[in-house]
């Protein structure tokens, strides 16, 4: 009746040890929220991809910037074999005084220029438009980016805590077999149990050290790729929470495909595209652009002038359109506009396939949630049932009417149960936060 006891003893610590990782502020260490929080300001990935949203955000006010035009400071100097006059002249001003009129053989020219496109077939309208839908699609990535992180880091941390309710209840059980080895091993000392019995307890007693250490070193593992996503040295101990089961009604999407990012970054591509199209129709069209130039001619006097080695200078301006239109160009514009349109289809079908990959996750990710709910009831009852026959068995033992192989199975199968329906748990949490990743809600939760 003693070692009944002391049994009992031990499965009721297992037991409570493993149940008692499921219940809120047994802990003090890390919490979820706080590790979510510190890999959303510390992960170097993130970082990049916000980056990204900043250059977008640059490339579209210089698209904009370009409907302005642009000015430029020139200078120039060229050395010719004959003279050349500061300014081109009319007849009448050469007519006037032939000597007089200053030219040079090391021209200067330093002015301003000022060059304003007026039509370009609408293809700057379409470079603002794509620019604009860039940066929509940045904002996009960006919050799919945290989401994804968010996932990982909340998938790694209930991992971790899974493990470690595991560990704790398998050492428990390493305890428990200890007990019952130092047991027999005394029972073989005054003769009442076979020498074999003792080896059979030593087998399963080692086989229980091994697992306990193999998780252990999981867990060490896990805690490095967290410690990566948050970008910090060392992940000490982790706050466990409270997982509420809901029943398989209460789960379900609460946003439309339609809503979601991903589907929406896979139709802002294909408007991204179209916008492509039509830009390569520009080349059809005429190009006109606007030109002005303001500056100063100078140079030394040539020996042909009365004042050689004067220097003189002459203001020049003038302000031009300018119309090109390409007429025939071997096939290049057509080549450029059926590439365009071949990648909008692309991007149609990318849409499509989006879709269908959303709504084959989703119901997968409700299945998921629905499957873990019905494994954790089936390894509750199985723990009971478990937990019962191990507690016959070793009474049986105690009383010679089984052998110790039996013991060890069910005290096998009941760590087996335990496991089970600790996984079990922590499974259907990961599967509450895979639907909130698809969902796209797991930074609102």
């Amino acid at each position: 009746m003693k070692k009944t006891r002391l049994t009992k003893f031990f499965i009721f610590g297992l037991l409570s040890h493993a149940i008692i990782s499921f219940l809120p502020g047994t802990s003090s260490g890390l919490t979820i929220e706080e590790a979510v929080a510190l890999a959303l300001k510390n992960n170097p990935d993130l970082q990049r991809q916000q980056m990204n949203q900043a250059l977008s955000e640059g490339d579209l006010i210089g698209k904009k910037s370009q409907n302005f035009g642009k000015i430029d400071l020139v200078a120039s100097y060229g050395h010719y074999n004959l003279p050349r006059t500061l300014a081109p002249l009319t007849p009448a001003s050469i007519f006037k005084d032939p000597t007089a009129v200053p030219t040079t053989e090391d021209l200067f020219t330093t002015g301003i220029m000022y060059e304003l496109p007026l039509f370009t077939g609408f293809a700057q309208q379409r470079s603002v438009e794509i620019a604009a839908l860039e940066k929509e699609m940045a904002g996009a990535a960006i919050k799919l980016s945290r989401e994804q992180l968010i996932y990982n880091v909340k998938t790694l941390y209930v991992n971790i805590l899974s493990l470690q309710a595991q560990e704790e209840a398998q050492r428990e059980f390493h305890k428990a077999l200890h007990s019952l080895y130092d047991d027999i091993s005394l029972e073989v000392k005054l003769g009442k149990k076979a020498r074999v019995e003792q080896l059979k307890a030593a087998a399963d007693l080692e086989n229980a050290r091994v697992k306990t250490k193999q998780i252990s070193g999981n867990i060490r593992i896990m805690k490095a790729g967290l410690a990566s996503l948050l970008n910090i040295d060392i992940i000490t101990t982790l706050e466990d929470f409270s997982v509420e089961m809901l029943d398989p009604g209460e789960t379900g999407r609460n946003k439309e495909i339609q809503e979601l990012e991903r589907y929406r970054s896979a139709a802002l591509d294909v408007e991204k595209k179209t916008r492509l199209v039509e830009k390569s129709n520009a080349a059809y069209y005429p190009q006109v652009t606007f030109n002005s130039f303001y500056g100063q001619n100078f140079g030394p006097n040539d020996s042909s002038n009365l004042n050689e080695g004067d220097w003189n200078n002459q203001e020049v301006w003038q302000a031009a359109v300018n119309l090109k239109w390409t007429v025939f160009d071997f096939g290049n514009r057509k080549t450029t506009r059926q590439m365009a349109a071949i990648r909008k289809q692309q991007s149609q079908r990318e849409q499509l396939k989006t879709k269908l990959d959303l709504k084959k996750s989703l119901s997968e990710a409700i299945t998921r949630i629905e499957m873990a709910i019905d494994e954790f009831h089936s390894a509750e009852t199985e723990l009971a049932l478990t937990r019962e026959t191990e507690i016959i068995e070793q009474t049986r033992f105690d009383k010679g009417a089984t052998d110790l192989n039996d013991l060890l199975y069910a005290k096998a199968r009941n760590q087996l149960a335990l496991s089970r329906s600790i996984t079990a748990r922590y499974t259907y949490q990961n599967a509450c936060f895979y639907l909130d990743y698809l969902l796209e809600n797991g930074e609102n939760k």
